[in-house]
Formats: structure tokens, C-alpha cells, sequence
């Protein structure tokens, strides 16, 4: 148990993403949204980013960094984040797990100390999400991720226009963030996998032969992927008492 205490916990925000799908919703008429990427959009008086941060204030952490697109031009114009922790600046790479191994890298983090890892695109995470995928975590000393078990129907189609088949949705899950590993076996998973076949950490770590614990998520921990839900985080943040 004392070689756990040790054990520090550090948090990547991941924010380098071009945001294409979500400038392509964007209304014509919102010409002030479709010129930003989404991590950098409102939500009431503050960007999307800020909200994600905010979530992490009372989370205990031993260091912090966003990860930013490398030709990112937003960041310095930013209102600042009155958090209690430190935030680092890390740039990111050509893909997100390019990004997601330099923002690991640059927090000088031993290979036994954890790693969570958000979308910035999440700023609806719950404190108490956060926590429980922490103390499973180290509980357990496994690696592990948010999760959301599925509860439409949902429809298999190789042309997207006609349905192949119906999926059973009975052992399905849609994976959240944050994601949390270990600083070092996350490194190794990301530079090793085989090209394509990576879209998360956790798909890193599977590929790899493990079997990420899975931690139940909330249904309000949404990701801003198109136009239409930056009105729903803002409605979730109200109701979490976060905008007032």
C-alpha cells in the first residue's frame, strides 16, 4: 500500500483536433463558430475548453497538460482557467495518438504513475465519474475508461444508406473519457500498435493484449461533435449548477 501512495496521477487534456465534422454542421448564418474549432466555441461566457478544465479543479492531480494542434492560434486569447493546478502547454502531432504520446512524454512522469487522458470535446464529466475511474484504477492496478452502455437499436451498413443488419446491443458500450492508464505500458501501446487500428487509448492497450477495466459513465458526459450540442452540454452544465 505505501508503493501506491507513491504513485502519482497525471492529467492529459487533449485539444489538437481539427474539429472538421463539427465546422461542417455549424449553421451558415454562425460565421463566428465555423472559424473556430470546437474545443474553442461558447458555451454561456466561456469556451468548451474552459468548462473541460473547470471539471478537473477538485480532482487531485500531479501535473497537467493540454495538448494543442501545432498551428493553433486560439489558446494565448483565452481567458485564464482559474484552476489550482499548474497548466502545461504541450503541441501535438499528425494523428491523436501522435498527440496523446506528447503530451504524456512531457509531463516527466515516472513509467508506474497513471495518466488520465480527456477529449476536450467532454466538458459534461462529472467529478464523481472522475474519481470513480481513478479509485478503480488503483484498486484494482489495472487500466481503465469510461463507459456507457449502448441503449438504441443499433443498425450495421457497409454503403450507409441501407441497413446490413441489426446489431445486439446487449454486450456494447460506447467508450468516454477520461481514460486512464499507466504512464509507461499507454507509451508503449501507442508506439507500437499497427496503423488504423487505434482509436482510443483503451484500443491501444487491447491491442496489446489487455483487458482495460471498464467503469460505468454518465449519460451527460457527451461529446461536442456537431453544431447541436453545444446547446446540450450548455443545458447539462446548468443543470449541474456549473453556469449559472
Amino acid at each position: 500500500m505505501a508503493v501506491e501512495q507513491r504513485q502519482k496521477v497525471f492529467l492529459v487534456i487533449v485539444a489538437a483536433g481539427s474539429g472538421d465534422r463539427f465546422r461542417r454542421s455549424t449553421p451558415g448564418q454562425q460565421t463566428r463558430f465555423s472559424q473556430l474549432p470546437k474545443q474553442y466555441c461558447p458555451i454561456g461566457d466561456h469556451p468548451v475548453l474552459f468548462h473541460t478544465l473547470m471539471a478537473f479543479e477538485d480532482i487531485s492531480l500531479d501535473g497537467l497538460t493540454v495538448v494543442l494542434h501545432p498551428q493553433d492560434q486560439h489558446w494565448e486569447q483565452q481567458q485564464a482557467v482559474p484552476i489550482k493546478h499548474h497548466i502545461a502547454v504541450t503541441r501535438g502531432g499528425d494523428q491523436r495518438h501522435d498527440s496523446v504520446r506528447n503530451g504524456i512524454l512531457s509531463l516527466g512522469a515516472a513509467a508506474n504513475d497513471w495518466v488520465l487522458v480527456h477529449d476536450a470535446a467532454r466538458p459534461c464529466v462529472s467529478q464523481q465519474e472522475i474519481n470513480d475511474l481513478i479509485t478503480t484504477c488503483r484498486q484494482q492496478q489495472q487500466g481503465g475508461l469510461l463507459v456507457r452502455p449502448l441503449t438504441d437499436t443499433i443498425k450495421c451498413s457497409t454503403n450507409g444508406q441501407q441497413v446490413k443488419r441489426t446489431m445486439n446491443r446487449e454486450h456494447l458500450y460506447a467508450a468516454l473519457t477520461p481514460q486512464m492508464f499507466r504512464c509507461g505500458e499507454l507509451i508503449k501501446a501507442l508506439t507500437v500498435f499497427e496503423a488504423g487500428t487505434v482509436t482510443d487509448e483503451a484500443s491501444a492497450i487491447e491491442a496489446q493484449g489487455q483487458q482495460p477495466l471498464m467503469v460505468k459513465g454518465s449519460r451527460h458526459n457527451i461529446k461536442i461533435t456537431e453544431f447541436e450540442d453545444l446547446a446540450l452540454a450548455e443545458s447539462i452544465l446548468r443543470q449541474q449548477g456549473r453556469i449559472i
